[in-house]
């Protein structure tokens, strides 16, 4: 393991001298390298001054300084190019920046939760010294950033006024599909339920949200499965499943924490569906890695794209072949993708560290703790 380093470098970018930054710094063995004062382009701008990040542990970038000559996606790219290529901790200075703006929420998207948006000094002080920490800013420090996806798109296609006032998403939707029929979707979507129906205070149902009319069978299987006509849903294992809902509505106004959608085989749905899936703030594709299954799985990619809420869940893999087809996925999706155990009872949790994982951050007020185990999933995409 690399040796820390006594004193620490750091680059900022602003359109005004930042005085309690270089102060603060200064009595801290934070070392300035350079300031670049002005409005930038910020894609020019990586190609003329910023070259070299090598040797720097902070990059502080004011969005005053930038955003009036970038894009928003340009911003983004970036950024995000930015921590690829270099280990350093990205610091994101948006001071007076409201709540449900849409560029924060794309960089809080990115995983960077260090961010300033402080107007008075004293303030200003606390949150500076906060991203400077050794552990950074958390999720829970920035969750208030959070921007709905589909606040998002909308503003993508419509071009809306950046600041967008609207609460903190307050519930969360699954959406769960299989790139086939019979590859296990169902059975990792009620497993998902389970597994939060067990966690303190958090209320959860599922919800069939395709034509296969499977957990009727419940009925007939189990004398313990309750069945409310008026409801449309079954009561089994303590958590609570609806079949295909007529009006969500009726669904919605439970007020559950987490609506885990099952949306059956993606070769099935409707494109009505399709988009209804793509909404929803996580998604897994339950998928195989079989020569005949592979078809179904690219295009499955070409219907999501690179989203950074997607997850893949290869379930029958055989032992021998997961880590060279883990590799073949591309730098991409391998850092996306898990292998199933395997599950014979979707009433019983299987794939815990999955679970843990990828609901980590809809999950501040629960304690996980994180194993240390070899898992081809998920690496932490920030350096820092």
């Amino acid at each position: 393991m690399e040796e820390k380093r006594k004193y620490k470098k750091y680059i900022y970018i602003s359109k005004n001298i930042q005085p309690l930054i270089e102060e603060y710094c200064s009595n801290h063995n934070i070392t300035l390298v350079t300031r670049f004062i002005n409005e930038y382009n910020l894609e020019k701008f990586m190609q003329t001054e910023l070259r070299n990040l090598n040797s720097v542990d902070y990059l502080i970038i004011d969005l005053k300084a930038i955003e009036n000559l970038t894009e928003d996606d340009e911003i983004i790219s970036k950024i995000t190019l930015i921590r690829k290529m270099y280990n350093l901790r990205v610091i994101i200075m948006a001071e007076g920046y409201k709540y449900g703006n849409i560029l924060l929420g794309k960089i809080f998207n990115l995983g960077i939760y260090n961010i300033i948006t402080a107007t008075d000094d004293l303030k200003f002080k606390e949150e500076l010294e906060k991203v400077l920490s050794e552990e950074g800013m958390t999720f829970g420090n920035s969750i208030k950033y959070k921007v709905d996806s589909q606040i998002i798109a909308v503003n993508q296609n419509t071009k809306l006024v950046k600041e967008n006032f609207i609460k903190v998403k307050q519930t969360v939707s699954i959406g769960i599909v299989g790139t086939e029929k019979h590859i296990g979707a169902t059975t990792v979507a009620i497993n998902l339920v389970k597994y939060l129906s067990e966690l303190t205070n958090i209320r959860v149902c599922y919800i069939e949200n395709n034509n296969h009319n499977s957990i009727m069978n419940l009925l007939t299987e189990s004398k313990e499965a309750i069945y409310s006509e008026n409801l449309n849903k079954i009561k089994y294992k303590g958590i609570d499943l609806f079949l295909k809902p007529k009006n969500m509505s009726d669904i919605l106004s439970n007020n559950y924490n987490f609506y885990i959608y099952d949306y059956g085989a993606l070769n099935e749905i409707t494109e009505e569906e399709n988009m209804s899936f793509l909404t929803k703030d996580l998604k897994i594709i339950v998928t195989g890695n079989k020569a005949w299954e592979i078809p179904n799985l690219i295009n499955c990619f070409q219907i999501v794209g690179e989203d950074i809420n997607t997850y893949l869940l290869f379930n029958f893999a055989k032992e021998s072949e997961k880590e060279n087809f883990r590799i073949s996925l591309g730098d991409y999706w391998k850092e996306r993708a898990t292998f199933s155990e395997y599950i014979t009872d979707p009433f019983e949790v299987g794939n815990r560290y999955f679970f843990e994982t990828i609901l980590k951050p809809y999950l501040i007020n629960t304690d996980i703790t994180e194993k240390k185990k070899k898992f081809n999933f998920l690496r932490k995409r920030g350096k820092k």
